[in-house]
């Protein structure tokens, strides 16, 4: 027998570089769906992007990357999931945006919204579409924690639906196809991508945030300049 030496007969604590990261729930989702027939798949992740848009912490983010997975996996085609998993996310928007259009402070005042959309955060909410306008809607899609709450309050403040569906769209236009494109391209890596997309969230709100100080800075003058020019006229 050769000699061992201590390192190889004494166990020591195991080092991690780099451990694996979990798919917070992507795996029972995928299992699910690759049990389904590829037109329920469709259907599923219709309902659950529908939910999604009801204010139900349903993770947006792991539904569309799970559908682009599926995708990369050749069980669905990427443009047509594209195409189902955008008209769901602004259908899930509309049904928020409709609920607070017809229903207004009735549904704010009920005891399931003052559970789940509290007082303060009315007046946060309307805060910010007193600042920034409809604007804010555009903003929302990348705020989960406030999205549904956003779009509820929009339909409660009145907010036209062209215009609604206009900043709705044009942001629904960046988040989806970047979620299911990158899950499609980079499926063999889809764990990191999951990941990769959780922590990029800490930079989207650091974009929302500059967004929101340019569009507050643009205000800021243009109300500067009204005021010039009713002192000028008022000379």
């Amino acid at each position: 027998m050769g000699h061992r030496s201590l390192a190889e007969t004494t166990p020591g604590p195991e080092i991690v570089l780099w451990e694996e990261p979990k798919a917070h729930g992507m795996d029972w989702l995928i299992n699910h769906l690759t049990s389904l027939a590829p037109s329920a798949i469709y259907d599923t992740l219709v309902a659950i992007l529908l939910l999604c848009g009801l204010g139900l912490p349903i993770p947006e983010d792991v539904s569309l990357i799970s559908a682009g997975y599926l995708a990369h996996l050749g069980i669905l085609n990427v443009h047509k999931v594209f195409l189902v998993c955008f008209a769901a996310v602004l259908g899930g928007d509309c049904l928020a945006f409709t609920l607070g259009r017809l229903f207004g402070s009735r549904l704010l005042d009920s005891r399931l919204a003052q559970r789940f959309f509290r007082p303060r955060k009315q007046i946060r909410v309307r805060a910010y579409f007193r600042k920034f306008g409809s604007k804010v809607i555009f903003i929302a899609r990348f705020l989960p924690g406030l999205r549904f709450s956003i779009f509820l309050s929009a339909g409660t403040l009145r907010v036209r639906p062209s215009i609604f569906l206009i900043y709705d769209a044009l942001a629904a236009l960046v988040s989806v196809p970047a979620l299911v494109y990158l899950a499609w391209i980079f499926g063999e890596h889809i764990d990191r991508v999951v990941s990769w997309v959780r922590r990029s969230e800490y930079g989207i709100l650091i974009v929302v945030a500059a967004v929101v100080v340019w569009f507050a800075v643009k205000m800021l003058r243009k109300r500067r300049r009204e005021t010039a020019g009713e002192v000028t006229e008022g000379r």
